[in-house]
């Protein structure tokens, strides 16, 4: 099953906006979603990498989304 891991902070507009395309592709394509918020203690190497660029999409490890997440495009990229 294809992993979306969702790279996220508090209050980041962009990133609800985000998820909220994730969620409604989740609804008709199965896959999982793990959110990790870069600003947690234990991820200053994500913290690092994207503080100024989230929201940040991985499918299976790798980046295919950064900042805004194209609902067509993911579509395309799951199926």
């Amino acid at each position: 099953m294809n992993r979306i891991t969702f790279f996220t902070k508090p209050e980041c507009t962009l990133c609800n906006a985000a998820l909220f395309v994730i969620k409604r592709v989740q609804a008709t394509v199965p896959f999982e979603i793990e959110t990790v918020d870069i600003s947690a203690s234990g991820n200053e190497e994500w913290w690092e990498a994207y503080r100024n660029d989230i929201p940040v999409v991985h499918l299976n490890g790798r980046e295919v989304f950064r900042h805004r997440v194209e609902e067509r495009q993911l579509r395309a990229l799951l199926t």
